[in-house]
């Protein structure tokens, strides 16, 4: 009798165990499944996210690059830009005096780094310039990040040099990106400024001392969003919003300037876009 309650009892124990280790395999089959769940409800949001999340920006690279364009551009793209805007033309400075440096008719910049519209017109002046004579030293940088069309790409002519044989140019950054004092606006400089610029408006840019603009002669909207190769790109299409108002000033600010150097260099002075553009001057 005892030994056959012994034998229950351990035919018992044998199927509890068996109970007990069928229970586990299925907890754990159950956890596993749990788990791969999780996993492919992870990676479909995830997928989710990268394919939602916004593309990177164009990079803003290039602005070496872009210069060195700009001051290189051969006449054949100039030659096909659309006829300058009225709006564009230098204004005849009323009692102004011939400005001279060194014997030639003189550009004079005013301006500042922080000036959203300073950066937008340095690419029409430096394009132009550029069929004179060469620059040293400008920068690259943009525009400020507070204020209106903010981080514009731009160059600096802080620390710019310019080497022409035929018209001389002076720039002053009076205030530097962060709207703190840069360069000093003085002398003959400053009385031309407060004299024929009494609001003090940038950029204000005289041409010889006889005309001169003041603001942009461009169109900001053309820049809004652009990085320094999508600009480049665009002086050199003049199909595009940038190669339409660009392009057609720096012919304009040639134009001017050849005006002031008695049409020299003449392989400068008297291409197609250059005469086309210096109509608008004779109004």
């Amino acid at each position: 009798m005892a030994k056959s309650n012994r034998a229950e009892t351990a035919a018992r124990a044998a199927q509890l165990r068996a109970e007990a280790a069928r229970k586990d395999r299925q907890r754990t089959q159950v956890i596993a499944a749990a788990v791969a769940v999780v996993v492919v409800v992870i990676a479909v949001v995830l997928g989710v996210v990268i394919s939602n999340r916004p593309k990177d920006a164009p990079a803003a690279s290039g602005g070496a690059a872009a210069l060195a364009t700009l001051e290189k551009l051969p006449a054949t793209v100039y030659d096909a830009a659309a006829a300058p805007a009225p709006a564009q033309a230098p204004a005849k400075v009323e009692g102004g005096a011939p400005l001279t440096q060194d014997g030639k008719p003189k550009v004079l910049y005013v301006g500042a780094e922080y000036c959203p519209f300073c950066a937008m017109e340095r690419w029409a002046l430096i394009g132009a310039l550029s069929r004179f004579g060469t620059f040293s030293g400008i920068t690259e940088t943009t525009s400020s990040s507070t204020d209106v069309h903010p981080d514009t790409p731009t160059f600096s002519f802080k620390d710019a040099t310019y080497t022409s044989d035929v018209v001389a140019f002076q720039a002053i950054e009076t205030q530097d990106r962060e709207g703190k004092p840069l360069q000093t606006l003085d002398g003959e400089n400053l009385a031309l400024f407060q004299k024929f610029n009494p609001g003090g408006g940038i950029p204000w840019i005289s041409y010889g001392g006889t005309h001169a603009t003041s603001g942009a002669t461009v169109d900001a909207n053309a820049f809004e969003g652009k990085t320094y190769d999508q600009i480049i790109a665009g002086i050199k299409d003049p199909s595009s919003d940038i190669g339409k108002t660009v392009t057609p000033a720096i012919n304009l600010i040639t134009a001017q300037i050849c005006e002031e150097t008695k049409g020299q260099p003449s392989n400068v002075c008297a291409s197609q876009g250059v005469m086309s553009a210096s109509v608008l001057l004779k109004r």
